[in-house]
């Protein structure tokens, strides 16, 4: 059969959106589920268990109801994530080593080992089990806007600054105003990182500490784009009502951890007892 231009327009703007949502995820998602140091075969890694993924997932927005994406079991969560796992955004592992790693949650409260533990990739994972012994390493890593601009600004600097003395006068002339222009614009984002800080701390005396209060509060984000940098304009949060949201999120954390173990031992209960 088919399709119409405008459901191909459709098709194509459903997955521009959901690939979307799972980039800011992702993003979100390594930057915030503890990682232990291991080894493969042929490089140092970082792992994490799924049970800490999952955990990270039900405690962020999309945790609460979210327009673009609502998680509200740790079930649902898994089944997002076995879709970022058919996206490459990590990978699955096994251990090779006689001793068990532990959850990085619980590692990271512990001395660390001063070997790192080894893993195999498992690169036919299709499912994605949420469980502290099964293991995960990122294969997402996002080269950001800001990273490039100052990579290409770099090198070319590099260039330009050899071939200075070689210059006509006129192009010496405008190579000066752009270096003065480059300086006017670093000390511009200094003094508004400043304006910001101190913004912050105004607010927050005023408030007692309730409200907090940031310009632009991505602009240090060098994973967004130029334009996703300057958006939202501002944020005002209530520490206290955010606090709340994560300890609520964290009880009902808990509790769907105590139900699925009451479940696996009820289970197995019944089993003995047939086996008896």
């Amino acid at each position: 059969m088919t399709l119409s231009k405008e459901e191909k327009k459709a098709q194509s703007e459903e997955r521009a959106r959901v690939k979307k949502i799972m980039d800011e995820v992702g993003r979100y998602l390594q930057s915030e589920v503890p990682t232990l140091d291991g080894k493969t075969k042929d490089k140092q890694i970082k792992y994490f268990s799924g049970a800490s993924l999952v955990d990270a997932l039900l405690s962020s927005k999309w945790g609460d109801e979210n327009d673009d994406l609502f998680v509200e079991t740790r079930k649902e969560a898994a089944e997002f994530c076995t879709g970022l796992l058919s996206s490459e955004l990590f990978i699955a592992l096994r251990t090779k080593t006689k001793k068990r790693p532990l959850d990085p949650e619980v590692e990271k409260k512990r001395k660390k080992s001063s070997k790192p533990l080894k893993f195999d990739v498992v690169n036919d994972a299709e499912m994605f089990v949420d469980s502290p012994e099964s293991y995960y390493m990122w294969k997402y890593s996002p080269m950001g806007i800001w990273a490039w601009i100052i990579g290409i600004g770099v090198l070319l600097g590099v260039v330009a600054m050899a071939l200075v003395p070689v210059w006509p006068g006129q192009a010496q002339i405008a190579f000066q105003y752009i270096t003065n222009g480059s300086g006017v614009l670093v000390g511009v984002f200094f003094a508004l990182l400043i304006v910001r800080l101190i913004l912050f701390m105004c607010v927050w005396l005023f408030s007692k500490g309730v409200y907090h209060f940031w310009l632009l509060p991505n602009i240090n984000d060098d994973k967004l784009s130029i334009m996703d940098t300057l958006k939202p304009l501002y944020t005002l949060d209530d520490y206290y009502l955010e606090k709340e949201k994560k300890e609520r999120r964290s009880r009902r954390r808990e509790a769907q951890r105590s139900a699925a173990s009451g479940s696996e031992l009820t289970g197995s209960a019944t089993e003995d007892k047939k086996n008896l």
